[in-house]
């Protein structure tokens, strides 16, 4: 086996120590020692910059839903005082309920009306119903239990109900 040339060091240069002195060795500890706290401490700025932008994010949605609710207030109050203007404008030209609303008060009358027939009806054919289911039970009551010849014998249930 041949060795190749370029794999011996050559030993001109004086030889390094194999650990470094002392001073380096402090030098080098006290510089990672410094690097990982300002890991750290840049972490720790990150992590209070991400919930302050948290925070942000938060105070704008609620000042946009406060904004939004007082639009919405000031628009309601607007729509009241509007008709009350309305109201008094009729109240002077010797409208006092104006000829819209008595309409209106005139259709929801009869609409009443109508709900009240509907449902006196309802209550009529309710009680006709219970009337005759009353009169058929004890019709069925009273009646001789007597079967009726049957030709053939019932295939199911509700053919064995219709034979008693």
């Amino acid at each position: 086996m041949r060795r190749k040339s370029d794999m011996w060091q050559e030993l001109d240069e004086p030889a390094q120590a194999f650990l470094p002195e002392a001073d380096v060795q402090e030098t080098r500890t006290a510089v990672v020692e410094v690097r990982h706290r300002l890991d750290t401490v840049e972490s720790q700025v990150l992590s209070q910059y991400t919930s302050i932008a948290a925070y942000a994010h938060i105070a704008q949605q609620s000042v946009d839903t406060a904004r939004a609710e007082a639009r919405a207030d000031l628009d309601r109050e607007k729509d009241v005082l509007l008709s009350l203007i309305d109201r008094m404008r009729d109240v002077q030209q010797g409208d006092p309920v104006g000829a819209d609303a008595v309409q209106r008060l005139i259709s929801l009358e009869a609409r009443f009306d109508q709900i009240n027939d509907l449902f006196s009806q309802c209550l009529r054919n309710q009680e006709e119903l219970a009337n005759s289911i009353a009169l058929l039970l004890t019709s069925r009551a009273k009646a001789p239990a007597s079967k009726p010849a049957a030709t053939k014998s019932p295939r199911n249930r509700e053919d064995l109900e219709l034979v008693s």
